[in-house]
């Protein structure tokens, strides 16, 4: 049960940095004087963190913050930042896939014995992918959205443009930000659970058995003429469910060359 418990929390994990807005950021430039806290512009490997007005029904004014999509005309997305998605995407379907099938086989008495065995290696193994592959989702730190993102400007512009009368400057290259942070825990446990799933030993459950009874039946004439039929049962001995097939089967062959002979 440890690498699915280790699994799931990676698949959140996962799921926080693949689709939150706050994947990298941009921390505005302050002079040290300066007694305005500084501005962060977030931005994540699907969307980015926007910012708009509304007005309330006071009359006031306050800027909103939003995940929204990436513009079209305003990102040059290219071969590391789709790399980052298509091994966001990645990680989240095989990783889902293989922790819910291996907690469903658990409570469907899946895993023991060999076989139990067998699915924790093959587990294992696809958590091992899982790590490379969330590892590989900070590309996105390396690609035009950390070094060449437009829409850092764009942002600023509207900032400017906006009630809270910005001024200021951003620098050059990202930061991590808490969705890059959660990825990092997740390759961590990711690899985690691929190290349970290929050392521990599945549960050792005890076997489904079947028992077979002799019943035998007398049959006595008493002296006034009735009939006492006095019953008598027999216990076998418990057999696992493999084995009582197996049995079965060997003394229906036996009785087919009998017949044949």
């Amino acid at each position: 049960m440890i690498p699915g418990i280790l699994a799931m929390v990676a698949l959140l994990l996962c799921l926080f940095s693949g689709i939150w807005c706050k994947f990298i950021s941009f921390t505005q430039v302050v002079d040290d004087n300066s007694t305005n806290n500084p501005v962060t512009l977030s931005y994540g490997i699907w969307n980015y963190l926007g910012y708009s007005t509304r007005d309330t029904l006071s009359g006031d004014t306050v800027v909103m913050e939003s995940c929204n999509y990436y513009p079209d005309d305003s990102v040059d997305i290219d071969t590391k930042w789709r790399s980052a998605r298509a091994f966001s995407a990645l990680t989240l379907i095989i990783g889902g896939v293989v922790t819910f099938w291996m907690l469903l086989s658990w409570c469907a008495r899946g895993f023991s014995g060999d076989r139990g065995k067998s699915l924790l290696r093959c587990a294992g193994m696809m958590y091992m992918l899982c790590c490379l592959f969330q590892g590989l989702t900070l590309l996105l730190m390396t690609s035009n959205a950390c070094y060449n993102n437009g829409m850092v400007e764009l942002t600023a512009t509207t900032l400017q443009n906006s009630v809270i009368n910005f001024t200021g400057e951003f620098p050059d290259e990202c930061e991590m930000a808490g969705g890059a942070k959660a990825s990092i825990a997740a390759v961590v446990l990711w690899f985690l659970a691929a190290l349970a799933a290929l050392k521990v030993e599945p549960p050792q459950r005890n076997p489904i058995t079947v028992e077979s009874h002799d019943v035998t039946y007398t049959k006595n004439k008493q002296a006034d003429g009735t009939q006492v039929v006095t019953e008598m049962v027999v216990k076998g001995t418990p057999v696992p469910v493999d084995a009582a097939n197996n049995s079965s089967e060997a003394v229906q062959e036996g009785a087919v060359a009998d017949q044949a002979v």
